[in-house]
């Protein structure tokens, strides 16, 4: 691998970066927390607690009352419709051009860098990067860096997914290798010498490896590209929802985006000491919908000039699909959303007050069922039913989508029945519970990601992930 550290020097004062950010409200204490997550679970969706109800997917729900109610589907309330909830393209050129432009000479060592006059979009080059470990990590810190890649993920376009590799890196061994993103949960006076500014504080590091590459374009003749990446956290310096905003800081900057004008756009992780408003998704809008861009849209090597022309149409208005069930005082709701040709679903309901298998009054095997609700690329809404049984003696059981069927692109879903058969109709999967929490094991293409809801386990929800649809789901016992 040729490496050019920091792109003359100047690239790696911009990168040597502290995070510092505010502390979020414990969970309530009746309530049981996340199963750990592991690195086989980095290609499952986010889960993520919010103090009283538990979220699965992207963040993109929208408000119940601003979509159009549709027909019902037996005892699930139906909405559908297009809502202004994104950010438009002037914003989001606004965004690239000024994240573009902090790469460019002089930097914040003085330096003027020839290579980057005007700046440059960067990004981590041509293959989705690989995530370590370092051995000797405590698994609360393996699952907080997979946590945090699942977010991330979640914003990414689904051929431009991050891996996790299972085996920890060897601490022996200082470089990353090609490909590879390694995280080092260390006090920064373990890091290497050299690595952090003298004198400093920093909570969190990040070190980009570059190399230069030929384009044969005379006008460009070459592309600097981020091939490998070193991340430091101070885990005694931080905790909770402070520590992963700081873990996501320096992954985004490994993928390339630098610090912006807080005063400009203060809604981002990407400005100096990290963003002052700390969200459980852990990543801002504008950080999902700019990693969405530079990886769905963008060639490699954009300057500022060039990148309205590569986004092309932006919208900052998502079509949504929405389900809703009723739980005795609460409710189960779930759906997709499809913007800028990414569909993304999510459910969310509220937290059980055991784990599902203390829960004493059930035993045996134990069914919901309920409907699911989704959207393909194509902006077509699928529907059918849903069904997830589990053993409780083994804690294991399948995740059934049976009759379903699709309507005509950006149409509201009619009544049951009344759409055309989509695929063969039929999608099964094996489950595994943990805690509250399923993950398939085994079945059809694609990922479940689900919940348990309802403080006796009365309702049920999740996500369906594949390369052809985006869904929803949920229902009750």
């Amino acid at each position: 691998m040729k490496s050019l550290r920091m792109c003359v020097g100047m690239l790696a004062v911009l990168m040597l970066v502290a995070c510092g950010h505010e502390g979020t409200s414990p969970r309530p204490p009746d309530t049981p927390g996340l199963p750990l997550q592991t690195p086989h679970h980095v290609s499952h969706a986010p889960i993520v607690d919010l103090s009283g109800r538990l979220h699965v997917g992207a963040d993109v729900a929208p408000p119940a009352d601003t979509l159009q109610a549709a027909d019902a589907h037996e005892e699930i309330r139906v909405s559908h419709g297009t809502v202004r909830d994104g950010l438009g393209a002037p914003e989001m050129i606004a965004y690239l051009q000024a994240d573009a432009a902090s790469f460019a000479g002089p930097g914040e060592d003085g330096m003027d860098v020839p290579l980057l006059p005007d700046g440059l979009v960067f990004r981590f080059g041509v293959m989705p990067p690989t995530v370590r470990v370092t051995e000797g990590t405590a698994a609360e810190l393996v699952d907080e860096a997979v946590r945090v890649v699942q977010a991330i993920n979640a914003a990414l376009p689904r051929e431009w997914q991050l891996r996790f590799d299972r085996e920890p890196a060897s601490r022996d061994v200082m470089e990353p290798s090609e490909g590879e993103i390694r995280i080092t949960f260390a006090p920064q006076g373990d890091w290497p010498p050299g690595a952090a500014p003298p004198g400093g504080e920093d909570i969190g590091l990040a070190v980009p490896h570059y190399t230069i590459a030929p384009t044969g374009d005379p006008l460009a003749p070459f592309r600097i590209e981020i091939v490998a990446g070193q991340v430091w956290v101070d885990p005694a310096q931080t905790e909770g929802v402070e520590r992963l905003g700081v873990l996501a800081h320096e992954i985004i900057h490994l993928l390339g985006r630098n610090h912006v004008d807080p005063e400009r756009f203060p809604m981002t992780l990407m400005v100096t000491g990290g963003s002052e408003e700390l969200s459980e998704h852990i990543l801002h809008p504008l950080d999902r919908e700019a990693l969405l861009a530079v990886y769905g849209r963008l060639e490699p090597g954009v300057t500022p000039d060039r990148i309205a022309e590569e986004l092309g149409p932006w919208s900052d208005a998502s079509l949504h699909v929405r389900g809703a069930i009723g739980l005795s005082d609460d409710e189960v709701a779930f759906g997709a959303a499809l913007r800028n040709g990414l569909p993304q679903p999510w459910a969310v309901g509220p937290t059980p007050h055991s784990n599902l298998g203390d829960n004493r009054p059930l035993s045996g095997s134990v069914a919901w069922s309920g409907r699911l609700l989704g959207l393909t690329p194509g902006a077509e809404t699928v529907a059918g039913a849903a069904e997830v049984t589990v053993d409780l003696a083994t804690l294991s059981g399948t995740a059934r989508f049976t009759a379903l069927e699709h309507w005509a692109a950006e149409q509201p879903p009619g009544a049951v029945g009344t759409g055309t058969v989509w695929r063969d109709g039929d999608l099964s999967y094996g489950i595994q519970v943990r805690g509250n929490t399923f993950v398939d094991a085994g079945g059809d293409r694609g990922t479940v990601t689900g919940a348990f809801f309802g403080p006796g386990h009365e309702g049920m929800g999740g996500v369906l992930v594949r390369d052809d649809l985006s869904a929803g789901f949920g229902g009750r016992r």
